[in-house]
């Protein structure tokens, strides 16, 4: 194996676990974010980081069955334990006010309706986090239960 598909594999490993927590970190922004004057930036960040998550995730084991990065790399996934459930319990109230009711975003986080119908990126926010954190989950496990004696 070349210097370069070494390089590589490694930088798309982190660069993917860069992203993931990236993510995880502004659906904790979701939680917390208010909506002045209507602005939908948090969610409409982690709309776009989702989309990356969700392609990233996939190639996290790209880079970790390298023999010799898994055993210390593979630990970056542990932070991810408590930030998991925490993104879910923030993304299931707008799975059910969103995607499956009438209100937007900034409606179901201040617990209100103004009466906006949601846009369609506000409906499909929901399922899409939920399938990035899904991805993220199931991922994290294969890059934990990769043997690193195994190199593909």
């Amino acid at each position: 194996m070349s210097f370069a598909e070494i390089v590589l594999r490694l930088g798309v490993a982190f660069v993917g676990w860069i992203v993931i927590y990236m993510h995880l970190i502004g659906m904790l922004v979701v939680r917390i974010a208010r909506c002045p004057g209507s602005d939908m930036s948090p969610w409409k960040m982690t709309m776009a980081t989702a989309l990356l998550t969700l392609a990233l995730s996939f190639a996290l084991t790209y880079g970790h069955r390298l023999r010799g990065a898994n055993e210390l790399a593979r630990y970056t996934a542990l932070p991810l334990l408590p930030l998991l459930p925490w993104a879910v319990l923030v993304s299931l109230p707008y799975l059910t006010g969103t995607t499956f009711g009438t209100h937007n975003v900034c409606d179901v986080r201040l617990a209100m309706s103004s009466g906006v119908m949601p846009a369609g990126w506000e409906r499909a926010w929901a399922p899409l986090q939920l399938a990035a954190l899904v991805a993220i989950a199931i991922n994290g496990w294969r890059v934990w239960r990769l043997d690193p004696a195994r190199e593909d």
